[in-house]
């Protein structure tokens, strides 16, 4: 879908160097919109060509926070993470951020749509029970991520400077192939690949590991049941990767427990056809008060 012509939009991006965050400031001046990013540390510029510009300022400061988002913007999506340095205190990051964020959007002037980015957590499976209350999550999901997904999280962890997760999920590859494809020798270390995976799980069944999923569900209850202001709370599919191809094509899926969008359970997609995604909800809202996903082609490149 491209803009309307000659409508330029003002869209503001809570969160622009994130990488959801990025590929929709990209979306966005690529269809000639003007965009502001807002967070504490903005880029001061963009290396795509654009009119764009950017906002330093403290999101738990609800009242700046608030007159930034009075600016007569046409539409705001909120790309939101929080440092995952510590994961002690994801979740409550997570949530204190949120709740700003909410506060200072109802304290606003703003009247356009505004665009949460969640985490997959908060879908629904086939039977209409949270993705994220499936026994032991999310251990059996990592544990069947093809080769090529494990890949992924390994580099883009690396990308990330968390030196420490790249070879989790290294170890994490290589315990589950020596059980699962075991070669001519790969008895020797099996009790060693065992190990590790048990300690893998008692880790990340963990709360402290969950915080960024349960956090993110937290953020979307916020928002339920709120007619003060438009708003959409999009859940990106379990298998979101970033560093992909755009290919502009993704389907488009409402999510609730009377209607699950177990497709995003299921499927995944890349950054960069998420951002056309959200970029095509800015210009045409389809999806005030709902919670959605979107799922499109992976794995058209390697890692």
């Amino acid at each position: 879908m491209s803009k309307t012509p000659g409508k330029t939009l003002k869209v503001a991006v809570i969160g622009p160097k994130g990488q959801c965050g990025a590929c929709v400031v990209d979306e966005l001046l690529s269809r000639g919109h003007a965009v502001v990013g807002i967070s504490r540390s903005p880029p001061q510029s963009w290396p795509r060509p654009g009119n764009y510009s950017s906002v330093a300022l403290n999101i738990y400061n609800t009242k700046a926070l608030a007159e930034a988002l009075s600016q007569n913007f046409d539409a705001i999506v909120c790309a939101f993470g929080p440092p995952l340095v510590d994961l002690k205190t994801v979740y409550a990051e997570t949530c204190e951020a949120q709740a700003k964020i909410k506060q200072a959007l109802l304290l606003s002037t703003h009247k356009g749509p505004f665009v949460i980015i969640g985490g997959a957590g908060s879908l629904h499976n086939k039977d209409g029970s949270d993705f994220a209350d499936l026994p032991d999550f999310p251990f059996p999901q990592w544990y069947s991520w093809p080769d090529q997904h494990l890949d992924y999280m390994r580099v883009r962890s690396k990308d990330h400077g968390s030196g420490g997760f790249h070879k989790f999920i290294s170890m994490f590859k290589w315990a589950r192939n020596n059980i699962e494809h075991p070669g001519w020798f790969s008895w020797i270390l099996r009790p060693f690949a065992r190990l590790f995976m048990r300690r893998a799980r008692n880790f990340m069944i963990k709360p402290e590991a969950r915080g960024l999923i349960t956090g993110s569900r937290i953020a979307l209850r916020m928002w339920e049941g709120v007619t003060e202001k438009r708003w959409s709370f999009l859940s990106p599919p379990w298998l979101l990767r970033d560093k992909g191809i755009r290919t502009g094509k993704y389907e488009k899926f409402i999510d609730s427990i009377e209607s699950p969008a177990y497709q995003g359970v299921e499927g995944g997609i890349y950054n960069e056809d998420m951002a056309v995604a959200i970029v095509d909800e800015v210009e045409k809202p389809e999806t005030d008060y709902k919670h959605w996903t979107c799922t499109g082609p992976i794995g058209l490149k390697e890692w």
